[in-house]
């Protein structure tokens, strides 16, 4: 049997109205080559009895369970135990793709993170784009994020590296971090609205805890001279001055090379 281009993974727990609405909304892509992978951590609320009766009418559905387990990325690396996909794409219970048509939409090219845009729903009336930008640094990631939901990771970064399930919030954050920045795995962004992001997730819910575990993460891999530098380059680049300094680069191409380097120097260190 052929292998699927793309594996979609859903981690739930006692959310069955939000599985309906998810599974419905991968059931209308227009897109077919993808498996459907459905780890449930013993629910009780009846999403079990969901996720038996789509078994029934899909062949999408190549793998599913429903037993406790440590969290949710500890789903999701079971997810990712079973995929048999060229890319990894995380939607889980609650969040839906953003039309049929959306993943009809993608050029899965081999670039190992793709990422699209996400839309943050807090109400009928009120929701928030998230929109990454078209090129990646240690700055970027230091101090926002790449949404998970709106990612679709090449399978071969998972081969020596799952999420950590010591962290309840970061997990995910730390994997582009390691690959992107510090591995240099190449990136692409697509202008496209890939889906709608459920706020009542434990994410979304938990800030102090993710800001917390990021400041952990932080002290514990990152030399601390470095990410000081790096926070005194996000105020230049904040600054006046740092608005002129496009300026100064395109009237002298010598000084252009030397601010190139030195501002690779600090935002992808690691590279």
């Amino acid at each position: 049997m052929k292998k699927p281009t793309l594996s979609i993974i859903t981690v739930n727990f006692n959310n069955r109205n939000g599985l309906e609405r998810t599974i419905q909304s991968i059931k209308s892509q227009t897109y077919t080559d993808y498996e459907h992978i459905i780890i449930d951590a013993n629910s009780t609320d009846g999403s079990k009895e969901i996720i038996l009766e789509y078994s029934q009418n899909t062949a999408h559905l190549t793998y599913w369970v429903s037993e406790p387990d440590k969290g949710i990325y500890d789903g999701m690396n079971k997810g990712i135990e079973h995929a048999q996909g060229e890319y990894i794409y995380l939607l889980n219970s609650g969040d839906i793709l953003s039309n049929p048509t959306v993943l009809s939409s993608i050029s899965f090219d081999g670039t190992k993170y793709i990422c699209g845009n996400m839309r943050i729903i807090h109400s009928e009336t009120q929701y928030e784009e998230v929109v990454p930008p078209n090129e990646i640094d240690g700055l970027f990631l230091f101090k926002s994020y790449l949404p998970h939901p709106a990612s679709f990771i090449h399978h071969s970064l998972f081969n020596k590296q799952k999420y950590n399930i010591d962290y309840k919030i970061i997990s995910d954050w730390i994997h582009m971090v390691e690959n992107i920045v510090l591995k240099g795995c190449n990136y692409k962004h697509i202008n496209l609205l890939i889906s709608d992001f459920d706020t009542t997730g434990i994410s979304s819910n938990n800030r102090a805890l993710g800001l917390s575990e990021r400041s952990k993460w932080i002290k514990d891999n990152i030399p601390t001279l470095i990410y000081d530098a790096l926070m005194e380059l996000d105020k230049i680049r904040s600054s006046e001055i740092g608005s002129i300094i496009p300026t100064l680069m395109q009237k002298k191409r010598h000084s252009q090379k030397r601010v190139k380097k030195l501002i690779l120097l600090f935002s992808k260190f690691f590279k």
